[in-house]
């Protein structure tokens, strides 16, 4: 059943991925200026911040159904409102409906994913992590191939009715998860941010996400100054995006065997700077390829390595708030990314400008991140328990 779960994300993401294409089509068309297009984009990576810093507790309580029903539809509501939108105000509001249904959805469904244990959590996050891959690879390649039947609206229309279909088996695999729940709230993220190997795992994760954050906001804009159509855009994300269909499962399988993720962790990200660097001063259609390519494949492991060194840290009981805190700091990464990336690009007149500041801002969270993990190794602990408030299995909340 958790299969569903999979596809749900999918289909969440793919409502967000699907508007990278038309991004360039945005800013011609309906006269969006820079900042805004960076504001659009920023607007998903802010809504899901908020969703992680306030709204994740409810998974650790239990609450999952109430979480995903209201995912569901607040996500096709927003489909429906971007496909329809023309100003950026309303743009702006399309989009952040869209942004919290995937959030929401996104604390349910890793709750239910981790369960009420903490072995296999790499490799069940892994997964989840490839579905919403899957979906941001769906979104371009189905609004650039159903733009012709109807223009911007038809993709959203239809990505509403696929949520819709699959609303149902989705409650019902969550509805029967069995999870382990914790009476806590979002005051409980400050005591794991004392723990160095939780400020690692944040730090990586941020590292990732400056990235994520001018890829998203820029890829479209570049790759048509290289004179790619919207088709060949969407080919080239699919491209690039493919190691992250099927790696990270198999990266978070062999992560869950280390007794010591956190080095896996540490040697992904040492190899995932100089590709950023790259990023910024390769500037072809050819080297943008092969490189994001390698960098998606880094992705596929420091996704899954952090999601599990969290988890070794929270236990199954405060799962929710630990990935909550990891998707916070990403997304707040990731928003401020993408909201500056487009002005630094045209400052630059290409990515030096964008992706540099990527590369520059992640080699100061690597040299962090590596500090605490040698900190936790120095100060000799075992791993901590699963939590301060004790952790029952029970079925969720409804």
């Amino acid at each position: 059943m958790h299969r569903f779960g999979y596809i749900a994300n999918g289909l969440f993401v793919a409502s967000s991925g699907v508007t990278f294409v038309f991004l360039e089509d945005i800013e011609a068309n309906f006269g969006v200026s820079a900042l805004g297009i960076g504001a659009i984009s920023a607007m998903s990576y802010l809504i899901a911040l908020l969703v992680a810093l306030f709204l994740s507790p409810l998974g650790d309580r239990g609450h999952v159904v109430p979480l995903a029903v209201t995912a569901f539809v607040v996500g096709i509501a927003g489909n429906i409102w971007f496909g329809q939108a023309t100003t950026l105000p309303n743009l702006l509001i399309g989009r952040a409906l869209t942004s919290l249904g995937i959030g929401l959805f996104a604390v349910a469904a890793r709750k239910a994913l981790i369960g009420d244990r903490v072995e296999g959590s790499g490799e069940k996050i892994g997964g989840f992590i490839s579905s919403a891959v899957a979906g941001f690879l769906l979104g371009p390649a189905l609004g650039a191939q159903l733009e012709q039947f109807g223009g911007m609206r038809t993709p959203y229309l239809v990505l509403s009715s696929g949520l819709l279909l699959c609303a149902g088996p989705s409650l019902q695999w969550l509805r029967n998860a069995p999870i382990a729940t914790s009476p806590i709230d979002s005051r409980a993220m400050i005591p794991l941010l004392k723990r160095p190997l939780i400020r690692a795992a944040a730090a990586a994760q941020a590292a990732v996400f400056l990235n994520i954050g001018v890829f998203s906001s820029t890829v479209d804009e570049l790759l048509t100054e290289l004179g790619a159509s919207s088709t060949q855009v969407a080919l080239i994300l699919g491209a690039i995006g493919s190691p992250l269909l099927v790696l990270p499962a198999i990266a978070g399988r062999v992560v869950d065997r280390q007794p010591r993720p956190e080095r896996v962790l540490i040697l992904a990200l040492v190899c995932f700077i100089p590709i950023v660097v790259g990023l910024s001063v390769w500037v072809s259609i050819i080297g943008f390829l092969m490189l994001a390519f390698v960098q998606t494949g880094l992705e596929s492991v420091i996704f899954p390595a952090a999601a599990r060194v969290t988890v070794n840290e929270t236990g199954a009981g405060e799962s929710a708030i630990g990935q909550g805190l990891l998707e916070s700091v990403g997304q707040l990464a990731a928003t401020t990314a993408a909201f500056i990336a487009p002005t630094l690009y045209d400052l630059t007149d290409g990515p030096l400008g964008s992706f540099g500041m990527s590369a520059a801002m992640g080699t100061v969270l690597f040299l962090y991140a590596a500090s605490q993990v040698r900190a936790h190794a120095r100060s000799g602990e075992l791993p901590p328990s699963p939590g301060p408030l004790p952790a029952t299995t029970a079925p969720p909340a409804h």
